[in-house]
């Protein structure tokens, strides 16, 4: 199958992602100092992978990763469908303080859900970092601890984002827009 898309210009290039990223790190180590405990990240798949990556190894942290795959653009769609978990919370969240990490933060459905699960299964605490917030009420509206990016409400692939599971391997992050067969 071909993507009947067009990737445009760049929102933001790869030198950005990797200044704030740096920055993040350090928002991030102040708000957990390190201790004895390591830090459980909680890494949304597959978006947030190579963010996730870059930023963990920035951290200062001991570190205990997990995933989850919290899937709300399903195949080609470039709407929210609703969120689909699957997998479970890890048994290493209880009593101990959580990282949500995920790539775009449009309606807050993802990070308002599993911020419920985490803490629900006992996690000490529960912060949140989102490489993207789009420029949309909902999204403000939905408290986020630490934000890499606010972008225009636009559709967007690189750096781990995809349209049907392609274009994660650019490294900046770019508009995409459908062709007219999409």
């Amino acid at each position: 199958m071909s993507i009947q898309g067009q990737v445009g210009e760049c929102v933001v290039d790869a030198d950005r992602i990797r200044t704030r990223v740096r920055e993040l790190a350090e928002e991030i180590h102040r708000a957990h100092p390190s201790g004895d405990d390591p830090l459980v990240v909680i890494v949304v798949l597959a978006g947030a992978v190579i963010f996730a990556a870059d930023l963990i190894r920035a951290l200062p942290h001991r570190v205990i990763m997990a995933f989850v795959k919290v899937s709300s653009y399903p195949g080609t769609s470039t709407t929210s469908q609703g969120i689909v978990e699957s997998g479970s919370m890890p048994d290493a969240v209880r009593a101990r303080d959580v990282l949500v990490i995920d790539d775009v933060l449009d309606t807050g459905r993802t990070l308002q859900h599993l911020r419920a699960e985490l803490q629900s299964a006992g996690a000490r605490t529960v912060r949140t970092c989102v490489l993207l917030r789009k420029d949309r009420a909902e999204a403000k509206a939905v408290p986020c601890d630490h934000v890499g990016f606010d972008i225009p409400d636009r559709f967007v692939v690189g750096y781990g984002l995809d349209y049907n599971d392609e274009f994660r391997h650019l490294p900046d992050i770019r508009l995409f827009t459908l062709g007219p067969d999409a």
